[in-house]
């Protein structure tokens, strides 16, 4: 009972750290009542206990907001609805068993030392949830870190995943010292928590290259009839709006479609938004679908200050259950969720388009969550990230502020400018350096503009990728042989 009331503890403390409420510093002690529980060498059912307990509920803490999105927004019946997030939960929390039987081992072996294998572990088991399934690394333990602004530089080396690092090692840092009774190591977390506090930006390079940009947060209802005259009103505000300030923008940004916009097909549309480039004489990027092969593509298109189109990106890493049915023949249930977007064909190109002289790229939404999609944009040349969204399906959840965290990050992984345009909001303009020059509120039809720059140094990260987690996997697989070399030792003895 106390191993299963010690994960409960830890899950819940990990959600807590995470947007929202974003109580960031719980980071540093979060994962101490499991990890004292299986440093302390109990029996191997306990540690999974307490395991198991702890994936459940910062799984279901950090993604309540899954079973809404499905109810209100994919047309699931609420039942339904709550049985299909309720089996993400289920499934999800196993990487956090598989966590605990690792450092389980790591402790028989190693006795109360075994759980400086702990970060490593971690470090491994997030990076199997970036890459299984397609992948999910939404919300990695690391993102507590990011209000400190100094030690969130480190990713410019190590990704995401060395923040995720550096948290469960204080974690298990403060739990050797109390397994061990060591004033030293308590005192070594001490500082360790105090220099990421207190650690300023070092080596900042003043920006240059500025590009003005324009954010237009449409505010688009899902629910939106596009009928007309309804939708000729809309389209008619909508440009008024992105034309209608005494600023000259030389990009205006529009998000991710929550519509049937058809910048190819339709040609009423197109004219609507040749003229908003036009009249502004700037390039306007929007999101629209269009077709690719034998499906529809979500895609996002580029205009010059002529109007003509000189860009198109189709998303390439589409939204399980929102963008298509994985399994389709298992989980034929599913296929409600698709009926507002579409079975989306994906694209397979890392598109970077010039703009006066320049570059930049677009990534889609859900995209933004997957730390090596993005830099291998910049790595092609890009010198200004752009990353159009429609939040509106999270409704004003925890889950617009989690998926502004991660763009952060990608801004900083990479030593870009973001231009973040959300059809609900967060739209926001961040820097380099993880700081967000300026953003909107949820829910308000709004305009943003900003100041971009473009940079074109590449960072460690950019270049050569998740080098510092397949590090740590290369750590705990040699723990993994160790012990098995161990054990073969032992027996011949």
């Amino acid at each position: 009972m106390i191993s299963v009331l010690a994960g409960v503890l830890s899950g819940a403390l990990l959600s807590l750290s995470l947007p929202k409420p974003d109580l960031y510093p719980l980071a540093w002690i979060a994962l101490i009542p499991w990890l004292y529980i299986v440093g302390s060498r109990p029996v191997l059912p306990r540690s999974l206990a307490a395991s198991y307990a702890a994936g459940l509920v910062f799984f279901a803490g950090t993604f309540y907001w899954f079973s809404e999105t499905m109810a209100i927004y994919g047309g699931l019946s609420i039942p339904l609805a709550v049985g299909v997030g309720a089996l993400f939960v289920v499934a999800y929390a196993l990487y956090f068993v598989l966590f605990g039987l690792g450092l389980h081992f790591a402790v028989i072996r190693f006795g109360a030392r075994g759980l400086f294998f702990a970060a490593p572990l971690w470090v491994m088991v997030e990076l199997l949830r970036a890459i299984l399934f397609s992948g999910f690394p939404w919300m990695l333990s690391g993102y507590a870190l990011v209000p400190y602004i100094g030690i969130l530089q480190m990713v410019t080396w190590t990704g995401i995943y060395g923040l995720s690092f550096l948290a469960t090692a204080v974690n298990s840092a403060i739990v050797y010292g109390l397994v061990n009774r060591s004033k030293v190591w308590l005192g070594a977390a001490a500082v360790m928590i105090l220099i990421a506090m207190l650690l300023p930006v070092i080596g900042e390079k003043p920006p240059h290259d500025p590009i003005a940009v324009r954010l237009v947060q449409t505010n688009i209802s899902l629910d939106q009839p596009w009928k007309k005259p309804d939708s000729d009103q809309l389209l008619a505000e909508l440009g008024k709006l992105s034309t209608g300030d005494t600023t000259h923008p030389k990009l205006v940004v529009w998000p991710e479609t929550p519509a049937p916009f058809y910048l190819t097909e339709d040609a009423e549309f197109r004219t609507r938004m040749q003229d908003i480039a036009r009249k502004l004489n700037a390039y306007f990027l929007l999101g629209y679908i269009d077709a690719l092969g034998e499906g529809p593509a979500n895609s996002a298109g580029l205009l010059d200050p002529h109007g003509n189109q000189v860009g198109r990106y189709d998303k390439m890493h589409l939204v399980p259950f929102g963008e298509y049915v994985p399994f389709k023949h298992l989980l034929f249930f599913a296929e409600s969720l698709t009926r507002q977007v579409g079975d989306f064909i994906p694209g397979n190109e890392y598109t970077v388009n010039s703009l006066d002289g320049h570059h930049v790229s677009t990534a889609i939404c859900y995209e933004s969550i997957f730390p090596d999609l993005i830099r291998r944009f910049v790595k092609r040349g890009s010198e200004l990230l752009i990353v159009i969204t429609n939040d509106g399906w999270f409704g004003e959840s925890s889950a617009p502020y989690q998926h502004l965290r991660m763009g952060v990050v990608r801004a900083v992984e990479n030593r870009r400018y973001m231009v973040r345009t959300a059809n609900t909001g967060i739209s926001a303009i961040i820097d380099p350096y993880g700081r967000i020059e300026a953003g909107t509120p949820i829910g308000v039809r709004t305009i943003l503009d900003g100041t971009a720059h473009f940079r074109s140094d590449r960072t460690f990260y950019t270049e050569y990728g998740d080098v510092f987690a397949y590090a740590n996997v290369l750590a705990v697989a040699v723990l993994f042989v160790w012990r098995k070399n161990a054990r073969r030792t032992h027996r011949t003895i």
